[in-house]
């Protein structure tokens, strides 16, 4: 190595010491979503006045009725096995009302019509419902 590209080796060598810690701050500031943990999504807790419809190992589903809409708290507690799960309000007239989907574990919250009495979880890939219940 002749001396000119030793002293190139050496400034970009300084140059990555300054600039990686800056970019690796940048990146983990720019994340969007909080991170939780699996003690953070168990420990959640409840908000007032929201009745609780399932509690068990997979999910926590509670509904705190509002004025015009209801608030629809779905926790899924562990990942399900479905790539592709939607889910889906059903009302007293059978119809089905796209809510939103469901992938990774976390808090999801909708806001549903009052007509709606049920909710579907549906598997998209394999065509089956995941888990079918009523508010």
């Amino acid at each position: 190595m002749t001396s000119g590209l030793r002293k190139m080796h050496k400034i970009v060598w300084i140059l990555l010491i300054i600039v990686m810690p800056v970019l690796i701050f940048l990146s983990i500031k720019s994340i969007k979503e909080p991170l939780l943990t699996d003690g953070d999504v168990s420990l959640t807790p409840i908000r007032s006045g929201q009745r609780i419809v399932l509690d068990d190992d997979s999910f926590f589903i509670g509904i705190k009725e509002q004025n015009s809409l209801n608030a629809l708290q779905i926790i899924l507690k562990r990942p399900l096995q479905s790539a592709s799960s939607l889910i889906y309000g059903i009302s007293n007239h059978k119809k089905d009302t796209y809510l939103g989907t469901l992938d990774k574990k976390g808090v999801y919250t909708f806001e549903i019509d009052k007509k709606i009495r049920s909710i579907r979880i549906y598997d998209e890939i394999k065509k089956n419902d995941i888990i079918n219940i009523e508010l």
